[in-house]
């Protein structure tokens, strides 16, 4: 370190070294030097080595001499250079009875001696011997070293000493008040070392005395006191007050405390702040003195402002500082309405000052402990100003822009919420980093706190990942995902905001923690969509996989197994498989254990207990926000008590604590949930008669056309009875998923290509991305996964005709996201067992008009192909495509993609007036497939089941037809232009307790039959046994 200037600084502040012409020379020949540092460093090592010489030889040395080579020493080691030799000659000084060698001793050893060195112990008597001197100089010397150097064994050895000191009535002023601060410093270093309650009546004492300087350092360390309680301080504000009265009402007060002409401000101000710590007193007389100091001190200072225009810098801010306190208790106090509305206005005027910056800030500061204020029209008149603190935030001055920040967070409602938070959103982007931190934590307390739906909370929290990513601590994405996991009606929402923002290319690890979190737990809810079926979803985080902390990807790692539970998909499993052995030999203990345990859950326990494992996440007990504690954690660390920071924590905690109250409140008093299902009664067994001829699912039996009754429904077969049983209780565990699969699982798929059968699905048009690949899955059939399936119906609703017509169309998208500029991609497409023909391409029953895709692809584009597909016969299974790229550099790359081209795309449903109807039809139809029976991959929900068949295959749906809840039938026709309708009928039976379905399909077309019976399965999901 160079610093050559600190010359003067060493002659200056030494005062009696300006005599010592040696010290002097030396430092001119510092200067001379200063132009080089190695002639510096020479001329530093030839006075080093002169020192030395002289301190070997110390019996020569007297008083002068000594004192003068430890100031050189001491401005070496102030130029940056070390110095390892001389301590004993500084503490020899101190040990002096001249003030002059005293004084640089003590200098010298607070200077060069930490609190842990080990000469400490040799001067421990020395200081205690000045302690204790009759001259006050020594006694100040020695207080001023005991607060700057000692460590604790020190601290302990001298702390009864100073309490002493300041509490003797004959020590002087000067030595009581270094005594008091040197008595506070070590307070705030070692607290456990003095106990304040001990001394609290002297100390009061003291506090009413008549040197205003004595009184100001009781006040300094009254306040330290009250930093760790208050309780025994009570007595303390009568004392306050009578000081405060005696200054500003009685003016009783000397010219040596007079600060630009204003009385004592620094003491007027920690008096203000140690009132602060105290409700307002409850005796009249205390009352009335306070609050006639209080309103002179406001009305005064607006009079000296209007009066007098040119006041120096010093006189505005010793009056502003006064006054700001004086109204910080006023809305400590918040008893008096006129107090506060004349603080207000006063605080108004002090924002619109464009001319003196500190004036803004003490504005905006005081202007947000004003919105704690329950007495007079304080936001009133803070919302006036919100355009002011708005344009505050974009000040050149950062302190500005924080106290504008903290305002804004305070003066937040329900009214201003939306547009306060869209401002604070919009600053972020372009917020100091410095500052951005805590931006985040109140963008994320103000979205949460006044959200009107909390959907509006996610959208905030995920645009603030987005914008600041590195700021957002773990609370906010804790408390985030606790919102989205207590709240059903947002979780669809939320997991395709998570979706769509881990699609980038560039994603925060904050943005991948949350969507791994959302979509491993709510991802189910959109894979029926087009573009995030479950492989996307994977896919789109597997991509930052390698990108991210190790924390991050343990959370990746719990995503993937619950893809793996929820969706039957063999090309999805084998990727997260592959991800769990490549992890399985990871250098990190914790990766490589979860793949372990992971790839050994899911392939080798059974389905039950993992279902049992991996069930969907509890609701989170909400009480405690994380949030509100980072903010306390933010504010802590202060030198004294933060009464304003604990009055905001308070105030958050209310709120929480009201908003649960209200929610609470709302919940009980919404009426409860009646079923809208108006289906037929249900009949006694023996009144249950199996018009269909297919036998009771529970005991297996059953013939063509045959009624069941109750004789042979409690007979054991060994056909259907092996495999459903005849037992009415629960089937086992490992046979039934918890109730939390039961709710949100739906049937897995294994045909990607099915996904939009689940209901929702559109006419004989379709408009599919075959490159992404989609994959129906989880959710419950009830409450707020209506949206997205629908709502059941009563039978018979689905009566409606819908329109259908042998043709269709299917729209392919490919657009480049990773090329560089000198890249391309040539993309070729074929389909697979498509027959060349005229007019087109055949596959089986379709026939397919349009061009094959061709050319290039650049940066950034991208390219469509649109078919139109004719339904000329009938078919079973949907064709494939075969697309096909090549990327200069790098290879050429293939994929096999189904296309979403299944028959029930060309059926309409088959009007049924009755159930006896369908009887009657069932029984004429020629044509019939052996009954399949069947495991789903998932518990089966009937509604959604049903929704499946209406919806998605365009059946009309008849529930009850054989008097049980759990079955139903279906029947629609199969269109085309060259031949007559072909009617296709289904009967699905559900064993519920089991996942475990019946089904029968007629048709008098064989193709036709199985097509339908093939897709349906492939809906439900069959499960591999």
């Amino acid at each position: 370190l160079h610093l050559p200037r600190l010359g003067y600084v060493s002659v200056h502040f030494f005062g009696h070294t300006m005599d010592m012409r040696g010290l002097s020379m030396f430092i001119s020949d510092i200067r001379k030097s200063a132009s080089s540092k190695e002639s510096e460093q020479q001329r530093i090592d030839k006075e080093k080595a002169k020192i030395r010489a002289k301190f070997k030889d110390g019996g020569k040395l007297n008083g002068y001499e000594r004192k003068k080579y430890v100031c050189k020493l001491l401005y070496m080691f102030m130029l940056g250079y070390e110095i390892d030799f001389g301590h004993m000659e500084a503490v020899n000084l101190i040990s002096s009875e001249k003030y002059s060698e005293k004084h640089i001793g003590y200098l010298a050893c607070t200077i060069l001696l930490n609190e842990n060195h080990e000469l400490l112990t040799l001067i421990t008597n020395s200081i205690k011997s000045d302690l204790v001197s009759k001259w006050e100089y020594f006694q100040c010397l020695a207080l001023t070293a005991i607060a700057n150097v000692g460590g604790k064994e020190f601290a302990e050895a001298m702390a009864n000493d100073v309490q002493k000191i300041l509490l003797n009535r004959e020590t002087k002023p000067i030595v009581r008040k270094k005594s008091a601060l040197c008595l506070l410093r070590l307070y705030r270093k070692y607290p456990e070392i003095i106990t304040p309650e001990t001394i609290v009546d002297p100390l009061l004492d003291l506090l009413g005395g008549v040197d205003f300087g004595v009184v100001n350092s009781l006040a300094s360390l009254l306040l330290g006191f009250l930093a760790k309680d208050t309780a025994p301080f009570q007595a303390c504000v009568s004392r306050c007050i009578r000081v405060l009265s005696k200054i500003i009402i009685s003016k009783d007060y000397t010219n040596d405390y007079v600060y630009y002409g204003v009385p004592a401000p620094w003491l007027q101000i920690k008096l203000f702040r140690i009132l602060q710590h105290f409700a307002m007193p409850t005796d009249g007389a205390l009352k009335n003195q306070i609050t006639s100091v209080l309103n002179k001190i406001i009305t005064a200072s607006e009079r000296i402002r209007s009066m007098d225009k040119s006041r120096t810098p010093s006189r505005n801010n010793a009056v502003n500082s006064v006054l700001m306190e004086a109204i910080n208790l006023c809305i400590h106090y918040d008893k008096d309405r006129d107090l506060i509305n004349m603080a207000a206005n006063i605080l108004g005027r002090f924002l619109t000052d464009t001319k003196d910056p500190n004036l803004r800030y003490l504005g905006l500061a005081t202007m947000a402990r004003l919105a704690y204020c329950a007495e007079g029209d304080a936001m009133e008149h803070i919302r006036k100003h919100q355009q002011t603190i708005v344009l505050a935030l974009k000040d050149s001055d950062i302190s500005i822009r924080r106290r504008a920040l903290d305002l804004l967070y305070c003066m937040c409602d329900k009214n201003n919420a939306a547009e306060i938070v869209g401002e604070l959103l919009d600053y972020l982007t372009i917020a100091d980093f410095n500052i951005r931190e805590d931006l985040v934590l109140k963008i994320a307390i103000l979205s949460e706190k006044f959200a009107t739906e909390y959907s509006w909370y996610v959208d905030v929290v995920l645009s603030i990942i987005g914008q600041a990513g590195d700021f957002v601590s773990d609370d906010v994405y804790h408390r985030v995902v606790q919102i989205i996991t207590n709240n059903d009606d947002i979780q669809k929402h939320s997991a395709q905001l998570v979706f769509k923002a881990i699609s980038a290319q560039a994603v925060h690890e904050v943005a991948v923690k949350v969507a791994g979190y959302v979509l491993g737990e709510f991802g189910y809810l959109i894979a029926d969509e087009a573009d995030s079926p479950p492989l996307q979803q994977f896919q789109s985080l597997h991509n930052h996989f390698q990108l991210i902390s190790t924390n991050a990807k343990c959370i990746l790692l719990t995503t993937y197994v619950k893809f793996y539970n929820m969706y039957d998909n063999t090309q999805l499993r084998d990727k997260i498989h592959k991800v769990f052995e490549e992890c399985k030999t990871n250098i990190n203990e914790e990766l490589q254990q979860r793949a372990v345990e992971y790839d050994f859950l899911v392939t080798q326990v059974a389905e039950g207990t993992v279902n049992g494992v991996l069930e969907n996440m509890p609701q989170y007990n909400l009480k405690t926000s994380g949030v509100l504690q980072a903010m306390a954690k933010a504010g802590a660390g202060v030198t004294d008590k933060d009464v304003w920071g604990e009055k905001e924590l308070q105030r958050e905690q209310a709120q929480e604590q009201e908003r649960e109250a209200e929610q609470a409140a709302e919940r009980s008093a919404a009426p409860e949930q009646q079923e809208d299902d108006t289906v037929a009664p249900v009949q006694t067994k023996a009144e249950e008669p199996d018009l269909l001829g297919g036998g009771d699912l529970w005991d297996g039996g059953g013939g063509g056309g045959a009624t069941t009754t109750s004789s042979n429904q409690n007979q054991a077969s060994d056909g259907l009875d092996a495999m459903f049983g005849s037992d009415p209780t629960p089937a086992p565990a490992a046979q039934q998923p918890p109730p939390q699969q039961q709710q949100q699982q739906k049937p897995a798929s294994s045909g990607d290509f099915l996904d939009d059968l689940w209901g929702g699905g559109g006419g004989g048009t379709t408009q599919a991305a075959p490159a992404t690949q989609t994959t129906p899955s989880g959710g419950g059939g009830g409450g707020g996964l209506d949206d997205i399936w629908g709502a059941p119906a009563a039978a018979p609703a689905q009566n409606t005709q819908q329109s259908s017509d042998p043709f269709g169309g299917l729209g392919f998208a490919m657009t480049e996201k990773g090329l560089d500029d000198s890249q391309k991609a040539a993309v070729q497409q074929q389909y697979r067992n498509l027959l060349p023909q005229e007019g087109g391409l055949m596959f089986e029953g379709l026939k397919i008009h349009g061009n094959a895709p061709g050319g290039t692809i650049g940066p950034q584009q991208g390219i469509q192909q649109m078919l139109n597909i004719e339904c000329i016969d009938t078919y079973e299974k949907p064709p494939s495509t075969s697309l096909s790229y090549m990327v200069a550099g790098v290879g050429k790359f293939k994929y096999e993609l189904p296309l979403p081209l299944v028959m029930s795309k060309f059926i309409e449903p088959l009007r049924m007036s009755s159930n006896e109807q369908f009887v009657s039809t069932w029984r004429s139809t020629a044509g019939s497939l052996p009954a399949s029976i069947f495991y789903t991959s998932a518990a089966i929900d009937v509604d959604r089941t049903q929704q499946m068949l209406s919806s998605g295959f365009r059946y009309c749906v008849l529930r009850a037809v054989d008097n049980k809840q759990e079955n139903m039938v279906a029947c629609g026709q199969w269109v085309s232009r060259s031949n007559p309708p072909v009617p296709v009928l289904c009967n699905v039976e559900s064993n519920i307790r089991a996942s475990a379905v019946r089904l029968t399909v007629k048709s008098p077309n064989d193709n036709l039959a199985n097509a339908v019976a093939f897709t349906i399965r492939s809906v439900m999901g069959v499960k591999e046994l």
